[in-house]
Protein backbone atom coordinates (compact mmCIF):
# COMPACT_ATOMS: atom_id res chain seq x y z
CA UNK A 1 0.00 0.00 0.00
CA UNK A 2 2.83 2.42 0.83
CA UNK A 3 4.39 1.83 -2.60
CA UNK A 4 1.05 2.65 -4.27
CA UNK A 5 0.71 5.82 -2.25
CA UNK A 6 4.27 6.87 -3.07
CA UNK A 7 3.58 6.35 -6.79
CA UNK A 8 0.44 8.50 -6.49
CA UNK A 9 2.40 11.19 -4.67
CA UNK A 10 5.05 11.27 -7.42
CA UNK A 11 2.34 11.51 -10.09
CA UNK A 12 0.46 14.29 -8.30
CA UNK A 13 3.63 16.30 -7.61
CA UNK A 14 4.50 16.07 -11.31
CA UNK A 15 1.01 17.22 -12.31
CA UNK A 16 1.12 20.14 -9.88
CA UNK A 17 4.60 21.16 -11.01
CA UNK A 18 3.26 21.49 -14.56
CA UNK A 19 0.74 24.18 -13.62
CA UNK A 20 1.80 27.76 -14.25
CA UNK A 21 1.75 30.29 -11.45
CA UNK A 22 -0.90 32.32 -13.28
CA UNK A 23 -3.18 29.30 -13.71
CA UNK A 24 -2.67 28.36 -10.06
CA UNK A 25 -3.53 31.90 -8.92
CA UNK A 26 -6.67 32.08 -11.09
CA UNK A 27 -7.90 28.70 -9.86
CA UNK A 28 -7.13 29.61 -6.23
CA UNK A 29 -9.28 32.72 -6.53
CA UNK A 30 -12.23 30.62 -7.75
CA UNK A 31 -11.63 28.08 -4.96
CA UNK A 32 -11.59 30.84 -2.35
CA UNK A 33 -14.89 32.19 -3.65
CA UNK A 34 -16.45 28.72 -3.71
CA UNK A 35 -15.44 28.10 -0.09
CA UNK A 36 -16.81 31.48 1.01
CA UNK A 37 -20.13 30.61 -0.66
CA UNK A 38 -20.54 27.33 1.25
CA UNK A 39 -23.40 27.35 3.78
CA UNK A 40 -21.00 25.60 6.18
CA UNK A 41 -18.54 28.51 5.85
CA UNK A 42 -21.24 31.06 6.59
CA UNK A 43 -22.47 29.06 9.59
CA UNK A 44 -19.06 28.25 11.07
CA UNK A 45 -17.90 30.25 14.07
CA UNK A 46 -14.44 28.68 14.29
CA UNK A 47 -12.57 27.76 11.09
CA UNK A 48 -9.28 26.02 10.48
CA UNK A 49 -7.39 27.40 7.49
CA UNK A 50 -3.96 26.45 6.18
CA UNK A 51 -1.03 28.33 4.70
CA UNK A 52 -0.30 26.75 1.33
CA UNK A 53 2.83 25.24 -0.04
CA UNK A 54 3.85 26.71 -3.41
CA UNK A 55 1.85 24.12 -5.37
CA UNK A 56 -1.31 24.29 -3.22
CA UNK A 57 -4.25 26.67 -3.68
CA UNK A 58 -3.55 29.99 -1.98
CA UNK A 59 -6.69 30.55 0.11
CA UNK A 60 -5.10 33.26 2.23
CA UNK A 61 -7.89 35.68 1.29
CA UNK A 62 -10.15 33.68 3.59
CA UNK A 63 -8.23 34.91 6.64
CA UNK A 64 -9.39 38.52 6.30
CA UNK A 65 -12.84 37.42 5.17
CA UNK A 66 -13.26 35.24 8.26
CA UNK A 67 -11.89 37.83 10.66
CA UNK A 68 -14.14 40.55 9.25
CA UNK A 69 -17.12 38.22 9.72
CA UNK A 70 -16.21 37.75 13.40
CA UNK A 71 -15.09 34.13 13.06
CA UNK A 72 -12.37 32.61 15.19
CA UNK A 73 -9.60 31.66 12.78
CA UNK A 74 -7.12 28.88 13.46
CA UNK A 75 -4.05 27.58 11.66
CA UNK A 76 -2.13 24.35 12.27
CA UNK A 77 1.40 24.14 13.63
CA UNK A 78 3.51 20.99 13.39
CA UNK A 79 4.50 19.87 16.86
CA UNK A 80 6.30 16.58 17.35
CA UNK A 81 4.41 14.00 15.31
CA UNK A 82 1.15 15.93 15.05
CA UNK A 83 -0.62 19.22 14.57
CA UNK A 84 -1.63 21.72 17.19
CA UNK A 85 -4.20 24.36 16.27
CA UNK A 86 -3.74 27.99 17.29
CA UNK A 87 -5.98 31.02 16.99
CA UNK A 88 -4.69 33.67 14.61
CA UNK A 89 -5.97 37.23 15.00
CA UNK A 90 -3.99 38.79 12.13
CA UNK A 91 -1.70 37.72 9.29
CA UNK A 92 1.35 38.85 11.30
CA UNK A 93 0.70 36.03 13.79
CA UNK A 94 2.06 33.60 11.17
CA UNK A 95 5.78 32.81 10.91
CA UNK A 96 7.79 30.47 8.69
CA UNK A 97 7.83 27.13 10.43
CA UNK A 98 8.07 23.45 9.55
CA UNK A 99 8.70 22.69 5.89
CA UNK A 100 8.83 26.45 5.16
CA UNK A 101 5.07 26.78 5.71
CA UNK A 102 3.62 29.72 7.62
CA UNK A 103 2.48 28.62 11.07
CA UNK A 104 1.09 30.39 14.12
CA UNK A 105 3.64 31.74 16.57
CA UNK A 106 2.75 29.90 19.80
CA UNK A 107 4.21 32.74 21.87
CA UNK A 108 1.42 35.05 20.75
CA UNK A 109 -1.41 32.72 19.75
CA UNK A 110 -3.85 30.76 21.89
CA UNK A 111 -4.05 26.99 21.57
CA UNK A 112 -7.48 25.83 20.34
CA UNK A 113 -9.09 22.46 21.06
CA UNK A 114 -10.00 20.30 18.05
CA UNK A 115 -13.53 20.15 19.51
CA UNK A 116 -13.91 23.92 19.09
CA UNK A 117 -13.42 23.86 15.31
CA UNK A 118 -16.62 23.93 13.23
CA UNK A 119 -15.09 23.84 9.75
CA UNK A 120 -11.64 22.54 8.80
CA UNK A 121 -10.07 23.24 5.40
CA UNK A 122 -7.50 20.58 4.57
CA UNK A 123 -4.84 20.48 1.84
CA UNK A 124 -3.69 17.32 0.09
CA UNK A 125 -2.05 15.90 -3.00
CA UNK A 126 -5.12 14.03 -4.28
CA UNK A 127 -8.78 13.67 -3.39
CA UNK A 128 -11.20 10.98 -4.52
CA UNK A 129 -14.94 10.67 -5.02
CA UNK A 130 -15.30 8.82 -1.70
CA UNK A 131 -13.94 11.74 0.32
CA UNK A 132 -10.50 10.23 0.76
CA UNK A 133 -7.41 12.37 0.71
CA UNK A 134 -3.83 11.56 -0.13
CA UNK A 135 -1.54 13.67 1.99
CA UNK A 136 2.19 14.13 1.82
CA UNK A 137 2.94 10.99 3.84
CA UNK A 138 3.61 12.20 7.38
CA UNK A 139 0.06 11.63 8.71
CA UNK A 140 -0.18 14.99 10.50
CA UNK A 141 -3.65 15.86 9.21
CA UNK A 142 -5.06 12.33 9.57
CA UNK A 143 -4.03 12.22 13.23
CA UNK A 144 -5.63 15.63 13.83
CA UNK A 145 -8.79 14.81 11.82
CA UNK A 146 -9.35 11.78 14.03
CA UNK A 147 -9.71 14.14 17.02
CA UNK A 148 -12.31 16.59 15.69
CA UNK A 149 -16.01 16.65 14.85
CA UNK A 150 -15.53 19.61 12.47
CA UNK A 151 -16.95 19.50 8.98
CA UNK A 152 -13.87 18.68 6.92
CA UNK A 153 -13.31 20.13 3.45
CA UNK A 154 -10.52 19.08 1.14
CA UNK A 155 -9.07 21.99 -0.83
CA UNK A 156 -7.31 21.32 -4.11
CA UNK A 157 -7.19 21.95 -7.82
CA UNK A 158 -9.42 20.03 -10.22
CA UNK A 159 -6.40 18.13 -11.56
CA UNK A 160 -6.01 16.63 -8.06
CA UNK A 161 -9.47 15.03 -8.15
CA UNK A 162 -9.65 11.38 -9.07
CA UNK A 163 -12.10 8.51 -8.90
CA UNK A 164 -10.22 6.46 -6.28
CA UNK A 165 -6.95 6.65 -4.37
CA UNK A 166 -5.29 4.01 -2.17
CA UNK A 167 -6.76 4.08 1.35
CA UNK A 168 -5.53 2.62 4.63
CA UNK A 169 -7.54 2.17 7.85
CA UNK A 170 -5.96 5.23 9.49
CA UNK A 171 -6.92 7.54 6.58
CA UNK A 172 -9.75 9.83 7.70
CA UNK A 173 -12.28 10.69 4.96
CA UNK A 174 -13.41 14.26 4.37
CA UNK A 175 -17.00 15.48 4.14
CA UNK A 176 -16.43 17.22 0.80
CA UNK A 177 -13.81 18.63 -1.53
CA UNK A 178 -13.70 22.05 -3.17
CA UNK A 179 -11.80 22.80 -6.37
CA UNK A 180 -12.16 25.45 -9.05
CA UNK A 181 -14.52 23.12 -10.92
CA UNK A 182 -18.17 22.96 -9.77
Amino acid sequence: MQAQKQAWRREMRARLAGVSGAARAAAALVITRRIAALPAWRAARTVLLFAPLATEPDISGLLELALSAGKTVCYPRVSGGGLLIYQVRRREDLRAGSFGVLEPDPAGCALVSPAAVDLALVPGLAFDAGGHRLGRGKGYYDRWLATTKALTVGVGFALQLTEQIPVEPHDVPLALTVSERP
